[in-house]
């Protein structure tokens, strides 16, 4: 149901197509949690919140992509998530639950909506939409990390990052987004040079262009051919779970 049934809601929705995840709740659930939800604008490399430190605020990500990032003893913070309009920052607010075992850090400024965690955990508590679509969220968060982490393991860097390009294209959207050379090389846990070959192969194939910390993608369907299977697994268990 489009956000646009709430009054306070309708001013962003007009300017964007809103957060898929709240579109999923029936509108008087939505009805009911738009006093608290807040228009804010999310800047580049902001966290939003850190590894095992209580949650204060939940985010619903509109126009901006959030990374969730893993520390390594070796200094190294690889990408184990990446959410955008179709889901929330975070999914620490079940029972029990109230921190996430990494960061989410602001990967691509933009819009969001915001609200203390409270408000979404005395709802989810109550049972009802609100718990089962945050509760098929949090399996298909769980699900996306899982074949990530098989994906790093076992692809080539090619392989892995067009499937990066491709998660975050769906994320965005315009065709073109910043992206360094070397913030994609951390997100994959890889050395610049390897990111550097693959990005001058795909711009020579006529997929992308790149340059002055931009990504632009030239040709989508070229892309999703030259794509490992996780990433078409990865939507096919979104689509399952939410149709979208």
């Amino acid at each position: 149901m489009p956000l646009t049934r709430s009054p306070k809601l309708s001013g962003l929705k007009a300017q964007s197509r809103g957060n898929q995840l709240l579109a999923q709740l029936p509108p008087a659930v939505l009805e009911d949690l738009a006093p608290h939800l807040k228009a804010v604008n999310l800047k580049a490399k902001q966290v939003i919140f850190r590894a095992h430190t209580s949650l204060d605020v939940v985010y619903f990500p509109i126009t901006c992509v959030i990374s969730l990032l893993t520390h390594l003893k070796t200094g190294e913070t690889p990408e184990v998530g990446l959410v955008g309009r179709d889901g929330m920052g975070s999914i620490s607010v079940f029972p029990g639950v109230n921190t996430m075992p990494c960061d989410g850090v602001v990967l691509i400024p933009g819009a969001a909506y915001r609200t203390d965690s409270t408000v979404i955990r005395q709802n989810v508590h109550k049972g009802g939409p609100l718990h089962d679509v945050l509760g098929r969220y949090a399996h298909l968060t769980l699900a996306r990390s899982m074949q990530i982490a098989a994906c790093n393991s076992v692809h080539p860097v090619k392989e892995r990052c067009v499937r990066w390009l491709l998660m975050t294209h769906d994320l965005v959207e315009n065709d073109e987004f910043p992206l360094t050379q070397d913030v994609l090389a951390m997100m994959l846990g890889v050395r610049r040079p390897s990111v550097t070959i693959v990005a001058r192969a795909l711009q020579r194939a006529g997929l992308i262009d790149y340059g002055r910390g931009r990504v632009k993608i030239l040709d989508r369907h070229g892309i999703e051919a030259a794509s490992c299977e996780c990433y078409w697994l990865m939507r096919e268990e979104q689509r399952r779970l939410f149709d979208y």
